[in-house]
């Protein structure tokens, strides 16, 4: 069972009452925190090396989980335009968690307490579809976040691993948020990725991974650089899958088609592992947008 972290007591009856927090923070999701800003050769290697905490990530996850269930106990029927004013924070809160998913289930484990909590997020996403037996997402969650591939030996041992470092695990690039934070969560869901860049950027990552493979031919390859360069190809791999992840997720897609069609040849290239949580991003960035369009916030 993921924990989080502590936050101040909750007064609010109902949506009238929450009050705004005095202190807005930018909102910076999981996988911005782990997107690499015009990487190196070595800011690749360190990536796959020493990839992102999974378990920290599931523990803000499970947070702005909460925070939706929170949300959704604070409903009023009586009092639409209450509803209207914070359903913001709602899409935020909602975007965050599913974010964290996706972020999760492209993250590489290397510990057994991060293959326990990325299949721990892979079981609370079957546990939130609907009709879970026959969904035809049931198959892609559970190829995404590796859920039937362990046996019950590793099992046990990666829980044993998870529980001791559960308690602290929740800090990191990512940022955790109440929905008191108004402003700041309302302008996280305004503020769109250009969905351009987001092309080019994967484009780069693919032209480097493929750089970095060509360079492993060479004979003449120093040892301490052939396992850099190996490194920095799977690290500059993986860049390019989390920003197409990206992408799929993007709040506005003008032209869905045409942007897609972008995760959908790196589907056709990856490892089934990573296919599928691309497969599911697409899913999720549909539904996001979806829920948006269905109920816009309203000042």
């Amino acid at each position: 069972m993921t924990k989080s972290p502590r936050r101040p007591a909750d007064t609010s009856s109902t949506l009238r009452d929450l009050r705004g927090a005095r202190i807005q923070r930018p909102v910076v999701d999981e996988l911005t925190a782990i997107t690499l800003k015009a990487p190196t050769i070595d800011d690749y290697a360190q990536f796959h090396t020493n990839p992102p905490l999974i378990v920290a990530m599931t523990t803000r996850s499970f947070h702005h989980w909460q925070q939706q269930e929170r949300f959704v106990s604070l409903v009023d029927g009586k009092d639409p335009a209450a509803f209207s004013r914070h359903i913001g924070q709602l899409h935020a809160v909602v975007r965050l968690s599913s974010v964290a998913s996706i972020a999760v289930a492209l993250t590489q484990a290397l510990t057994g307490a991060d293959g326990h909590a990325q299949r721990e997020e892979g079981h609370a996403m079957l546990r939130r579809l609907e009709d879970p037996e026959t969904n035809e997402l049931r198959d892609v969650i559970e190829i995404a976040f590796e859920i039937e591939s362990v046996d019950a030996e590793k099992v046990t041992a990666d829980v044993i691993e998870y529980i001791s470092r559960l308690s602290s695990e929740w800090q990191g690039p990512a940022s955790l948020h109440e929905l008191e934070e108004q402003a700041a969560l309302r302008a996280y869901v305004d503020a769109a990725p250009n969905v351009d860049e987001l092309i080019d950027a994967a484009q780069v990552h693919a032209d480097m991974a493929k750089r970095f493979r060509q360079d492993l031919r060479r004979r003449d390859l120093p040892p301490n650089m052939r396992e850099l360069t190996g490194a920095a190809a799977e690290g500059a791999l993986r860049q390019q899958w989390i920003t197409l992840a990206r992408l799929a997720l993007a709040q506005i897609l003008p032209d869905r088609e045409a942007a897609l069609d972008h995760v959908h040849e790196a589907i056709n290239e990856a490892p089934q592992k990573i296919a599928a949580a691309l497969i599911l991003a697409i899913a999720v960035g549909d539904r996001l947008r979806q829920m948006v369009a269905a109920h816009p916030w309203r000042p």
